[in-house]
């Protein structure tokens, strides 16, 4: 793989192939964007465009010298990719990093040291890199992954040349599940809606989706017009007690009003992210009036952020469920 085989992403692609091609490759590069979008993969395919010994195309890896095939196996000595050990950066990972930044490069033109998660490091951590970046070696590149620069501090920031990954449009991940994973459409189509952009989220929660039941959460909670005490009680304790794991469902929960909206209003079948559902979608779409199910979107949507956040989930539920009523 190299850049021209990177799903999306085109702006910063170009913004790193203009900085070689005017040889204006900074030393530290902030890399920011959602986990699983493919920062990590542009980073690598930089560190091949810097170091590959064909010269065929400067600004691209060739994918076929001996130093782009040991990037991609990540057996080259002088490209290192640090990812946490759990869920943060270890303080044995910065400090293998500096001792390997102060020798020369062993056999390419650039070391490249990439860090993931640079915004989930530790304050004595960072105190650390800083002083790195401080004065790095002319021969040196570090590139930092992190989803928001809002963990980072700013003397690192200033540091920093910042490049902004968005997220990749749903179709495009759509696409890259069915050719890549081999998905049929309508998994992949449900996938991608729920991935926020992100090839690697969806992925992720591929199993997870699996095990929700969505003709049921179909027809008993989001197309059910009323609730007994009893039911809402025993969805309450149904749901997960994880905070991701329930945020996960109501996500799907809103695909699943979306889908009757656009039914109630459009009758347009091939839009559906739920296709595998339309004969229930349909049904349950005649009961309700489109200003009641935009009000149920609403609640849903408010009681998703609250729970993202810090708020309590069984008390956000049960006042959504009491205004759904």
């Amino acid at each position: 793989m190299s850049f021209k085989d990177v799903m999306g992403h085109e702006k910063p692609i170009l913004l790193l192939q203009r900085a070689i091609a005017q040889n204006k490759v900074t030393h530290s590069y902030l890399f920011t964007g959602n986990d699983g979008i493919g920062k990590s993969l542009v980073a690598l395919q930089f560190a091949k465009a810097l170091n590959c010994l064909q010269g065929e195309n400067p600004l691209d890896g060739c994918d076929r010298c001996s130093s782009c095939r040991k990037i991609d196996r990540a057996l080259h000595p002088d490209v290192l990719l640090i990812e946490p050990e759990g869920q943060t950066l270890k303080v044995d990972q910065v400090r293998e990093m500096q001792s390997a930044i102060a020798y020369r490069p062993y056999e390419g033109r650039r070391k490249v040291f990439i860090l993931a998660a640079a915004d989930r490091m530790a304050p004595h951590m960072s105190n650390t890199l800083l002083k790195t970046l401080e004065e790095p070696p002319l021969h040196t590149v570090i590139i930092l992954l992190a989803k928001s620069p809002k963990g980072i501090l700013p003397t690192i920031l200033s540091r920093c040349q910042s490049i902004r990954f968005n997220s990749l449009p749903p179709q495009l991940v759509s696409e890259w599940l069915m050719k890549e994973k081999g998905l049929n459409e309508n998994e992949a189509r449900l996938l991608s809606s729920l991935s926020e952009g992100s090839p690697g989220k969806a992925l992720e929660i591929k199993e997870e989706i699996s095990e929700i039941p969505r003709e049921e959460l179909l027809k008993r909670w989001i197309g059910s017009k009323s609730f007994s005490m009893e039911e809402k009680e025993g969805w309450i304790e149904s749901f997960p007690s994880q905070r991701e794991n329930l945020h996960l469902i109501l996500e799907v929960a809103k695909t699943l009003l979306r889908d009757l909206i656009l039914i109630q209003t459009t009758g347009d079948q091939t839009k559906l992210i739920h296709s595998d559902l339309t004969e229930e979608i349909e049904q349950i779409a005649k009961q309700w009036e489109t200003p009641h199910l935009l009000n149920r979107m609403d609640l849903l949507h408010h009681a998703t952020w609250a729970i993202k956040g810090n708020a309590n989930m069984r008390l956000t539920l049960e006042a959504m469920m009491l205004s759904w009523a």
